[in-house]
């Protein structure tokens, strides 16, 4: 028996065991690449959302009237940049959320380019396309945020 050859080296076997070990645990921990689900983010932007399609169908009820011009609604466009500025600063705190910030930075480049064409007087045709970008944004943002609530990747 002294003389049999051994085709591992000393602690082989230990070290092969280790490794595999370590191989299999790294296989069941799960790696975060977006940020978790956020309900008050959830939530604010739902407000915001809602806030904005109050504004859009007074003006689309009352264009060509005073009620209707800039001047007469620039609380909307002031409150409405606090609260995105907000939802914002909450979404920067939470590490992983680059995607999410940049939805947001979308949709305050809008808002502020919303306000620049209200300046210039609204037309009620330009009224339903607008609608339609602001909701696609609100829906992209939320559904986003659904999917990590369920913890899906943010392509589905």
């Amino acid at each position: 028996m002294r003389h049999m050859i051994s085709f591992c080296k000393p602690g082989l076997p230990v070290r092969l065991a280790s490794l595999l070990l370590v191989v299999a645990l790294a296989g069941c921990a799960s790696i975060r690449l977006i940020a978790d689900y956020d309900e008050q983010i959830d939530k604010s932007v739902s407000e915001l959302q809602r806030k904005c399609e109050t504004f859009l169908t007074g003006l689309e009820r009352n264009v060509g009237k005073p009620e209707a011009g800039h001047d007469t609604n620039t609380k909307f466009y002031d409150e409405a940049k606090v609260d995105l500025s907000a939802i914002r600063v909450r979404a920067a705190a939470i590490s992983k959320n680059e995607i999410t910030l940049k939805q947001l930075d979308l949709l305050a480049d809008s808002l502020d380019k919303l306000e620049q064409l209200h300046k210039g007087g609204l037309r009620r045709e330009q009224i339903k396309p607008l609608r339609s970008a602001f909701n696609a944004s609100f829906t992209a943002i939320l559904k986003l945020e659904l999917a990590k609530k369920r913890g899906e990747s943010p392509d589905k």
